[in-house]
């Protein structure tokens, strides 16, 4: 497998985990996460050399080379702590504010970011963002690194042997000659399941996208817990080569499924579905050493770096430069669907619980 295929297969199963957990386990995974980092977090170790802690989704794999050279240029031993996916990390930093097990935190996105606003988890650094319109701005400390989209795929070689043209819209998705062939991701439990539910509310508006998803359900949409079973069961084009020719997924995918020539994707996207998807780095509030937490987030936003982000992650970066299949095969739609922060951390949860009786019944 490639480099590729290994990292961006490690991203879309951690993306598809479960957001909404209880509170037992959040606590018992706040312990373990403090008693693992508990000789991370401190400012200096016993040898007086400076360290920061950075907390991450599980999946992200810096690589080793960089940070060995942002300790070469700042003196600084940077050490990546694992957490778990994007909305346990959420839910995390806001378990410990009080005590954070670190100095940063990489890869909360849109969709879960709402989580800690107004939880004071985030210390304003006065870091300069590479994009202000992409800012996340119920917490100005949060500083966006990178960005994706999130959007139907669907299986070429299917279409092209079934003599159809792939759906272009939303409203094809509806269609009866696309009858039983969509799987999506439950949106309280999948992270690209709630992104695919907040582009429908962008295109519906909060008072239609029920009754979209209620034609959904009439045409014979699937719904999974997470994006593995997708993947590894319903997909055509997934490792189970199931019966559905279409999945909700990733706008990088075609770059995934590019032939070993290079020349061609098996994978299409159907853009007028794209949610975009952005990924924050932060200081954390009473981190032992905010001015280190502070220097290695202007470093994810150096050239080298973000083309080092890009390479690992598949997602667009905002300076350097995106592997060539990315920039090729999955680049990022022109016109994405996008909500409001404030407006998913005020109505997420009604939002859930309409789709929820729409849907699950």
């Amino acid at each position: 497998m490639s480099t590729f295929s290994a990292h961006r297969r490690a991203r879309l199963i951690a993306s598809s985990a479960i957001l909404f957990i209880g509170a037992t386990s959040i606590a018992a995974c706040s312990s373990s996460a403090k008693d693992s980092s508990t000789s991370q977090g401190s400012a200096a170790s016993s040898s007086g050399e400076q360290t920061v802690t950075v907390l991450a989704y599980d999946s992200f794999d810096f690589p080793q080379e960089l940070l060995d050279k942002f300790r070469e240029q700042t003196g600084i031993t940077v050490k990546i702590q694992a957490i778990g996916n994007g909305g346990e990390l959420a839910n995390q930093l806001v378990l410990t504010k009080d005590a954070p097990l670190g100095d940063a935190v990489f890869g909360l996105d849109n969709t879960v970011s709402t989580r800690i606003v107004g939880q004071g988890v985030i210390a304003d650094a006065s870091i300069t963002s590479p994009n202000s319109a992409d800012n996340f701005a119920g917490e100005p400390g949060l500083v966006p690194i990178d960005r994706g989209d999130v959007c139907v795929n669907y299986d070429k070689t299917w279409f092209k042997d079934h003599e159809l043209t792939p759906p272009a819209s939303f409203e094809d998705l509806a269609k009866p000659e696309y009858k039983n062939m969509l799987v999506a991701m439950n949106p309280a439990s999948s992270t690209p399941g709630m992104a695919f539910m907040l582009a429908t509310i962008a295109k519906y508006g909060p008072d239609g996208y029920a009754n979209y998803w209620k034609s959904l359900k009439d045409n014979g949409v699937k719904i999974t817990e997470g994006w593995s079973q997708a993947f590894n069961v319903d997909y055509s084009a997934g490792e189970g080569k199931g019966s559905y020719p279409m999945m909700v997924s990733y706008g990088s995918s075609p770059a995934y499924a590019v032939n070993d020539a290079g020349t061609e994707s098996s994978t299409g996207v159907i853009t007028d579905t794209c949610f975009r998807q952005i990924e924050y780095a932060g200081v954390l509030t009473g981190a032992k050493n905010p001015e280190g937490a502070k220097k290695f987030i202007e470093f994810l936003l150096s050239d080298e770096v973000q083309s080092a982000i890009s390479k690992a992650t598949y997602m667009h970066p905002y300076a350097g430069k995106a592997p060539e299949a990315l920039e090729k095969f999955g680049p990022l739609a022109e016109n994405p669907a996008r909500v409001d922060p404030q407006e998913i951390q005020k109505n997420s949860a009604t939002w859930l619980k309409t789709w929820q009786e729409t849907v699950l019944g």
